[in-house]
């Protein structure tokens, strides 16, 4: 199911529902960027009972925010996505697992895809960019982009419906399932570079991915809660581009390892992606995709959308990738562009430099010296280990060596917490409520809104149950919030004078979320929340 990942820090959650009556609506989004500026062209749109959302959000970087609205100007919904115009290259030694070059790189195109609520008033939809802060740290004002009318939606409706009809789909073989894609993370494989005569070999490498992905602990724990799909599509030629070599190949999906100059970086033409796996899936079937080239040279990238070759030690890269992009993980390597001036949304990095301060501060055992010393304790000690987010100094991790540092290590403690938390947000549907605890940290005034993965869709409605417990010398407050079919209304609110909050309210079915805010003062928060399914 497509949903919100991360946590999103001093922003009220974005309208990820509409009224049963209207359905949603998906737009896929297309960005040129030349000289400094970017236009945003609308080339894709469908209509559909699916679910809605703001998509995969890093509340550290630039955001383009839509926000609906109806021929008044009132406001229908607010959703947010990355902006994709920057993409963060990572290259790793295949040998060793580390960081070998990173660099941020300012893409000529780049495509992005939004559900939102398709409301019957719906007159047009504004686009704006705003950066979380400016170099002194202050909020930006957003900066509006573009404005895409009506009209233009219902054209690219009908055009979709009529290259549906007459496009070739792809096939597609379900390689793991536990359940329906509306309570699923959904991972959609899809091979590049393969004939025709080699469909067999493809299916076999999506096989060996699939099963790579499940042998590792952390998604075996969580297989319950995900889906793996296989999406087939035929090139004219074996293999891919690989420019530095001299070679091209006629492929479905315009593969090419080494691109932007960067040896082990593999690009795809992310429009024909989407286009391809959505004609064989739903909209909100397809949370992750990995484009699998068919080559054994190494690479890959992340992203919006996931690339890997089928070099033995890709799914590594892989899983380091979707570490970003499902579960909004930091890399913990200090190698790259550094910016210590403000503490990270990321649930594994911080400027702190105390237990008391630190996300994490309560797996740090008592003995651990903090800040923590290289090669003195066993690797998975939780500490604090200076060195992280691009940063050689000023910037903590909570391991030694975790995925996110260095390819082929464990995911650690720290980061099971967060990819566990995330992946209960999707597993939903039937079945019994089970209490959800999720942690975090605030700054004075600081809020956030949660679950990270989005809105929460409770089909059946009951009672909503949340307790908060924050530090003793601040005031944090604790709201829960229903969508009425055209706004979020507040359904729930505990605004005592301490950090000690509760909230057990009885609910109809409807999509809920809820806000901890800080008041007055800083520090570690805890709610253990149970939301009927």
């Amino acid at each position: 199911m497509t949903r919100t990942l991360p946590l999103l820090v001093g922003l009220a959650l974005t309208s990820l529902a509409a009224s049963a009556a209207d359905g949603n609506l998906l737009l896929r989004i297309k960005q040129n960027n030349t000289r400094g500026a970017s236009d945003y062209e609308l080339v894709h749109a469908q209509s559909g009972k699916f679910a809605a959302s703001a998509g995969a959000v890093d509340s550290n970087g630039a955001t383009i925010e839509l926000v609906g609205r109806d021929r008044n100007g009132r406001e229908l919904f607010r959703s947010k996505v990355n902006n994709p115009g920057t993409l963060h290259a990572e290259a790793f030694d295949p040998k060793s697992g580390k960081i070998a070059q990173a660099q941020d790189i300012v893409l000529p195109q780049a495509f992005f895809e939004v559900s939102v609520p398709d409301d019957k008033a719906l007159d047009h939809i504004e686009l704006s960019s705003r950066a979380t802060t400016d170099m002194r740290g202050m909020a930006l004002q957003p900066a509006t982009l573009k404005r895409i009318d009506r009209a233009a939606i219902d054209g690219q409706l009908s055009r979709s419906k009529m290259m549906t009809a007459t496009r070739a789909a792809a096939g597609t073989a379900v390689l793991y399932n536990s359940g329906p894609s509306a309570s699923r993370m959904d991972i959609v494989l899809i091979g590049d570079g393969y004939t025709s005569g080699e469909m067999s070999k493809w299916a076999a490498d999506a096989q060996k991915v699939a099963n790579g992905l499940l042998a590792d602990p952390l998604f075996n724990a969580n297989k319950n809660n995900l889906n793996i799909r296989r999406v087939d599509v035929v090139s004219n030629q074996t293999g891919v581009d690989e420019p530095d070599k001299g070679i091209y190949r006629d492929t479905a999906l315009g593969v090419q390892i080494g691109c932007y100059n960067i040896d082990r970086l593999v690009c795809a033409d992310d429009n024909l992606v989407y286009s391809t796996v959505g004609t064989v899936t739903a909209a909100d079937a397809r949370d992750v995709i990995v484009v699998v080239a068919n080559s054994t040279r190494y690479g890959g990238a992340g992203g919006s959308i996931a690339t890997m070759t089928m070099h033995s030690s890709a799914i590594e890269l892989a899983l380091h990738e979707i570490g970003h992009t499902a579960f909004k993980l930091a890399d913990e390597y200090d190698y790259g562009t550094c910016d210590a001036s403000r503490e990270p949304t990321e649930a594994n990095v911080t400027r702190q430099t105390g237990r008391s301060g630190t996300k994490w501060g309560s797996l740090i055992p008592s003995n651990v010296q903090v800040p923590t010393p290289n090669n003195y304790y066993p690797n998975g000690t939780i500490g604090l280990f200076t060195g992280a987010r691009y940063c050689t100094s000023g910037m903590y991790r909570p391991t030694e060596n975790s995925r996110m540092r260095t390819l082929g290590q464990p995911w650690h403690a720290v980061n099971e917490r967060r990819a566990n938390a995330v992946f209960a947000t999707y597993n939903t549907g039937g079945g019994s409520s089970t209490p959800v605890t999720v942690t975090g940290s605030l700054a004075n005034k600081q809020w956030v809104s949660l679950p990270s993965a989005g809105a929460y869709n409770s089909t059946q409605g009951g009672t909503f149950k949340l307790q908060l417990t924050g530090p003793g010398n601040a005031d944090f407050e604790l709201t829960l919030y229903k969508w009425n079919g055209s706004a979020w209304a507040k359904a729930a609110e505990s605004t005592g004078p301490t950090s000690t909050e509760s909230i057990n309210y009885a609910g109809s079915a409807g999509y809920y979320y809820f806000e901890v805010k800080s008041y007055s003062g800083a520090g570690n928060y805890s709610v253990t929340y149970t939301f009927p399914k």
